[in-house]
């Protein structure tokens, strides 16, 4: 057979290996797809109001829009939003179709991971095809028990996305690479195409803009800025220092901002406490990955124990020292084994932003999505060498793994694709000392429940509301919804829930806290709720003497002033405390502040306050607002009483992108 046969065979054969690949994941995930939404699915998917607006009919009218309606970030991440739309259409909202969507984005990632896998194995070794090794790479990184919560988990296409573009222009910057030391042509519009796609990734989430560090470990450790042209070389030389300067630049700049107490004030831990308790996370998710215990994933990991100094606990030292000393090693071996090298630093490069000083939560799992890739790459640069006689062990080893890893999968899969009150369940009994996990059982026996206290469900959601309630750093939410259930079930024990969250309510507030006071206004604002009013009353009151509250629970608190308690005094107070809040939902306040001046006809002050809002900076629904409260203001002192104001709720509803944590 000739040479160019032989060529062809092992590409066919390898083109067959790599469907059956695709096979297997689409199976493997396969009993996934029928779960429901979960955890933050609601708040940026089902509970968008503009979202679940949308139809056929209005897709021309407020698509554009609804692109940039997730709260998710500053950026909106239009380019997933614009997925989450065709979902919307498509689908409505049964998850079955969401689901598989992310499964063919996923489906599609791993493509580009066996091709980038061959392209590195290549340039590390070569004169071998590394085919086999290649889609070893993707099958091993694809079916991974970690991936589940990514795969599966509806807002998380945001990451896949984001995972899609770094591969694609890390893939586009390899050949371009690849074209210059063979002293082709066209090389540099191959490497600026890359920046272009990784920048395109971005508008789907922020973590495409670790591309660069990707790029950085790449060049560095595995293309060694080689090229046929010494220019090229110089040039690329000075575009990998001015990067690295670049991004220390922007990190000295803003630490000022993201080191400051208040940043933190919300968060069990300081921005110290947080970066020291990053080698252990690291470490856990290295053992998630070549170690894979489906297990030990539980999901929620809001109680996972805070580093509160280098010895609190000892392993934080410990897994600091292991950490650098993994690093160094990498290092060493780095011309001997330069995939190895690369793979490790490749790993922690993808964490750079959610183990930095940022005031993220301590750990997920889907930040592990595209990391992965680096310690399996590492990995098969280990195995994939000539074993001789061992070849057969070795290659049953790998055999073993894949299928327990694979298997694994499967397990949490299926677990994924139970019942929502069933998945509910099972982290719960996974994670008993987590107050997320905890919550979320609770409201599935709430919606069970039906707010009937005959159901049997009714006194076992009274009974988890209480349990997390008493668990350790315990929010607000607990009491609010055992607050909500009472009074919807009329029980008489509305009372003591009361009374459990005055307990509570104390600085610092948490997101959760503050949605949870959120959620009790909009029940009474929306007339749903049949609230205490005295002691919601009680509840404003003392909400409104926090420091750390957000400025939308002071708009809340002010709304119930205005219009439940029938005090604007107050309301306006309020008002004018949410426009000092340093945060992106102050102009809201303004808003609202607006219309109760133009209520009373205050017509300098009303003026002065909407003058003072930027228009340029707001979208369409509150141009329109300012529209009409500009027309309110213009029609005093002769307006009558059908001339008022809407309800500033109605203008712009409270937290409107928030979940609403009590089903109707």
């Amino acid at each position: 057979m000739s040479t160019a046969a032989t060529v062809s065979a092992a590409a066919r054969e390898a083109r067959d290996l790599l469907l059956a690949v695709l096979v297997v994941v689409s199976a493997v995930f396969a009993p996934g797809l029928g779960g429901g939404f979960i955890f933050d699915d609601f708040s940026n998917l089902v509970d968008n109001q503009q979202l679940r607006a949308l139809d056929w009919a209005t897709l021309g009218h407020s698509g554009y829009s609804t692109m940039f309606s997730s709260a998710s970030s500053d950026l909106s991440r239009p380019l997933a939003m614009a997925t989450f739309i065709a979902d919307r259409l498509l689908f409505d909202w049964q998850p079955l179709g969401w689901k598989v969507h992310s499964l063919l984005w996923h489906l599609l990632n791993t493509l580009l991971v066996a091709a980038l896998a061959r392209q590195w194995l290549g340039v590390a070794a070569p004169g071998h095809g590394h085919r086999h090794a290649a889609v070893l790479v993707a099958l091993a990184w694809a079916t991974l028990p970690l991936q589940v919560s990514t795969v599966l988990y509806v807002v998380q296409r945001m990451e896949m996305i984001a995972a899609t573009a770094v591969l694609a222009a890390l893939l586009a910057y390899g050949h371009g690479r690849l074209r210059q030391i063979a002293g082709q042509q066209s090389a540099w519009p191959w490497l600026l195409s890359a920046g272009g796609i990784a920048t395109v990734g971005m508008l789907a989430k922020e973590s495409a803009a670790l591309f660069g560090a990707y790029v950085l470990v790449v060049e560095i450790l595995l293309f060694k800025f080689r090229t046929a042209q010494p220019r090229d070389a110089r040039l690329l030389r000075g575009l990998a220092v001015a990067g690295a300067v670049t991004a220390a630049v922007m990190v000295v700049v803003l630490a000022p901002i993201y080191l400051r107490p208040e940043t933190f004030a919300y968060r069990e831990f300081t921005a110290f406490e947080r970066v020291i308790s990053q080698p252990r996370a690291l470490w856990q998710y290295i053992e998630w990955i070549l170690l894979p215990q489906s297990s030990t994933m539980v999901f929620y990991y809001d109680n996972w124990p805070v580093s509160r100094g280098w010895m609190r606990p000892v392993t934080t030292a410990i897994a600091a020292a292991a950490l650098a000393a993994s690093v160094s090693l990498a290092l060493a071996v780095r011309k001997r084994w330069p995939l190895v090298a690369t793979g490790v630093l490749f790993f922690l490069a993808g964490h750079l932003l959610t183990s930095s000083y940022l005031p993220l939560e301590l750990m997920f799992e889907h930040r592990n999505y595209l990391p992965a890739l680096g310690l399996l790459v590492a990995a098969a640069s280990l195995l994939n060498r000539d074993w001789g006689s061992r070849k057969g062990v070795v290659m049953g080893v790998v055999g073993l793994w894949l299928l327990a890893s694979a298997g694994q999968t499967l397990l949490r899969a299926s677990q994924w694709g139970a019942s929502p009150l069933r998945l509910a369940e099972y982290h719960a009994e996974h994670a008993p000392d987590s107050s997320r996990a905890c919550y979320d059982r609770a409201l599935m026996y709430i919606v069970a429940s039906e707010f009937n206290p005959q159901s049997r469900a009714f006194p076992a959601a009274s009974s988890e509301l209480a349990r997390c309630a008493d668990l350790p750093g315990a929010s607000l939410l607990p009491a609010q919804a055992g607050i909500l259930l009472h009074a919807k079930g009329g029980t008489g024990e509305e009372s003591l829930w009361w009374d459990r969250l005055e307990a509570g309510l104390r600085d610092p507030m948490t997101p959760a806290s503050s949605l949870a006071l959120i959620t009790l206004a909009q029940c009474r604002l929306q007339n749903r709720c049949p609230l205490d009013d005295n002691r919601l009353r009680l509840t404003a009151a003392k909400a409104l003497g926090l420091a750390s509250t957000t400025s939308d629970v002071d708009r809340a608190m002010g709304d119930l002033y205005w219009w439940v308690f029938d005090e604007p005094l107050i309301a306006e107070r309020a008002f004018r405390t949410a426009m000092q809040r340093d945060d992106d939902q102050s102009y809201a306040a303004a808003i609202a502040l607006t219309a109760l001046l133009a209520q009373q006809c205050k017509i300098n002050d009303a003026r002065r306050v909407l003058d003072g809002i930027g228009l340029t900076t707001l979208p369409s629904i509150d141009q329109k607002a300012l529209v009409e409260l500009r027309a309110l203001i213009d029609a005093c002192p002769a307006k009558d009483e059908a001339s008022l104001p809407m309800n500033p709720s109605a203008i712009k509803p409270v937290n409107a992108d928030a979940k609403e944590e009590i089903p109707r």
